[in-house]
């Protein structure tokens, strides 16, 4: 079974859309006829050359207001914004006691807080149309916990409160928020933070690793009109085992 998209006329917002799930993202929107607008502080130019419906900017997410004075000038530029998808995110590795503040507050901003900056310039511009589509990720470790990974799992823990909350605030509007966990997938965001160990047991005996391709047709489908009756919804595909627990 083949799915197809209608997205003319329509533009999305992929932040973190220089590589990884985002990237595939990007690309599915343009295929689908779109303006898939790719928001990423290391862009990839060669993404504007597989489409010409593919913009190509350099945002750094984690400055707020870096970051709405950008979804502003999309707004100016192309009169509105149909779906907005938070897939930046970073992972440092490091032991509570060890980890700077510095560090933990650059996660919180770039994982967390970007939504909410999002928000503050989607939400009005949304609701006021009565149509739009929110979706971030959340992940496995969010309820599990991980070694090292204090400051990821909490941002994607609290990114379920706050998609619910937008989900909430928006649902008299027609406007749609939720959240993924897809799952360990085979990006940057995997293979970064582990060890080829580690990596090594989630593909043999952890539970395998998806691909990017396996994730973007649940966002088409979240970002599509097909979903505008699921609102505060979090879809999972994870899997998180430890290998103590193998």
């Amino acid at each position: 079974m083949r799915v197809s998209y209608d997205f003319r006329d329509r533009v999305v917002v992929v932040t973190g859309g220089g590589h990884g799930i985002g990237a595939g993202l990007c690309l599915e929107v343009a295929k689908a006829g779109g303006v898939a607008i790719s928001a990423d502080i290391a862009p990839d130019p060669s993404l504007a050359t597989k489409s010409e419906r593919i913009q190509v900017e350099k945002v750094d997410v984690g400055d707020g207001q870096g970051l709405q004075r950008f979804l502003e000038s999309v707004i100016v530029q192309h009169g509105h914004i149909d779906s907005f998808v938070q897939a930046a995110a970073i992972q440092p590795r490091q032991l509570i006691q060890e980890m700077s503040a510095e560090t933990w507050l650059r996660v919180m901003d770039i994982n967390l807080n970007s939504l909410f900056y999002a928000a503050q310039i989607l939400i009005p511009h949304m609701t006021q149309r009565h149509y739009g589509s929110i979706v971030t990720f959340s992940s496995g470790l969010a309820t599990t916990g991980w070694a090292k990974a204090s400051a990821y799992a909490t941002t994607k823990a609290a990114l379920v409160a706050l998609i619910k909350s937008i989900a909430k605030e928006t649902l008299p509007y027609g406007v749609r928020a939720n959240i993924v966990a897809p799952g360990i997938t085979d990006t940057d965001l995997f293979t970064g933070p582990n060890s080829q160990d580690e990596q090594e047991f989630f593909r043999v005996r952890g539970g395998g690793v998806g691909t990017v391709d396996e994730v973007v047709p649940l966002l088409m489908f979240l970002i599509s009109d097909a979903s505008q009756s699921l609102t505060g919804a979090l879809l999972s595909r994870d899997l998180i085992i430890h290998p103590q627990d193998v």
